[in-house]
């Protein structure tokens, strides 16, 4: 189990790839296992427990879809696995490093009362995160790192406009 969170770690330095990673069905279940249970966390301040595990499963399905359609697209559907396991798995131990950001914030506290520091800290690990999906999907689809960003930074806003469109955010 270290050694698959030091792969985790080591795709989100850029010192490995999805490649790195077994193609694996056990693999990939505890990678989206890891995946929502963290979501789950991240949000339950703002949505409450049912809120909370709905939206977790809706953000698994978007990642899901997104990364089978995108790969079956490309002809490159041997590639899903390892794939999904990466996002998931990097999205995992950056969502771990976004919850002491987001307990810090108070539920329906005014975007002026959040800290300057853990507002540029919360700025950081989103930049970090774009740019480690940017660094798997470019190894999944064998393409260069501008469009690899292109289409992280298209899949972070469809996710965040279905999210708002179906869980507007409210405080429980």
């Amino acid at each position: 189990m270290l050694s698959l969170f030091r792969i985790w770690f080591d795709i989100c330095l850029w010192r490995a790839a999805p490649q790195d990673l077994p193609a694996s069905g056990i693999l990939l279940s505890l990678s989206l296992g890891c995946y929502a249970l963290v979501a789950m966390l991240v949000s339950l301040g703002s949505y409450g427990l049912a809120g909370a595990i709905q939206l977790a499963l809706l953000d698994l399905g978007l990642l899901a879809v997104f990364v089978a359609s995108l790969l079956y697209l490309q002809g490159k559907t041997a590639r899903i696995n390892q794939t999904l396991s990466a996002l998931a798995g990097t999205g995992s131990l950056l969502g771990v490093l976004a919850l002491p950001l987001v307990w810090w914030v108070q539920p329906g506290q005014q975007p002026e009362q959040v800290p300057v520091l853990m507002t540029l800290l919360w700025l950081l690990l989103l930049v970090w995160n774009l740019l480690v999906m940017a660094h798997i999907i470019r190894h999944a689809l064998s393409t260069s790192l501008p469009v690899g960003l292109g289409v992280s930074l298209l899949y972070v806003l469809v996710s965040m406009q279905v999210v708002a469109a179906l869980f507007p955010q409210q405080t429980v």
